[in-house]
């Protein structure tokens, strides 16, 4: 497990190039970013993040915003709740049948698929999708 100073410094990193996002800001709005050194290995480096709503086709997961983090080593997706426990749903590179992408006027989507679901991210910012997808596409198949 790592650190929560090791994961938010590696977040803090990936958002160094962009003044107009503040990390304490970030944190209070996304409680997610709470959450991840709980469940992130002590090999995984953060590469990208970003924030949307889920849509799966087999298994329901509470409303309301995800987490999606990108690893060196695997997809991981967050949810924590201010009321309820959080959840944590780890996809790893090799089970990813499908990951494409698709890009609208105001938001982006995101499909990742395995052989047991179908995760969609939904209404993914324009400056979120533009800051992720240069570290999706190598994913994209």
């Amino acid at each position: 497990m790592l650190s929560e100073n090791t994961v938010k410094s590696q977040i803090v990193s990936l958002i160094a190039h962009l003044p107009h996002i503040n990390i304490d800001i970030l944190y209070l709005y996304v409680p997610e970013f709470k959450i991840l050194y709980q469940y992130l290995e002590d090999t995984e480096v953060i590469k990208g993040y970003t924030i949307s709503i889920l849509e799966t086709k087999k298994k329901r997961y509470s409303g309301g915003k995800w987490l999606l983090v990108l690893t060196n080593k695997k997809f991981h997706l967050f949810r924590n709740p201010t009321l309820g426990e959080p959840t944590h749903i780890p996809i790893e590179f090799n089970l990813i049948q499908i990951c494409t992408t698709k890009k609208g006027w105001f938001f982006g989507k995101i499909y990742l698929e395995t052989l047991d679901e179908t995760f969609g991210l939904i209404q993914v910012g324009k400056k979120d999708y533009s800051f992720f997808l240069p570290v999706l596409t190598p994913h994209l198949k």
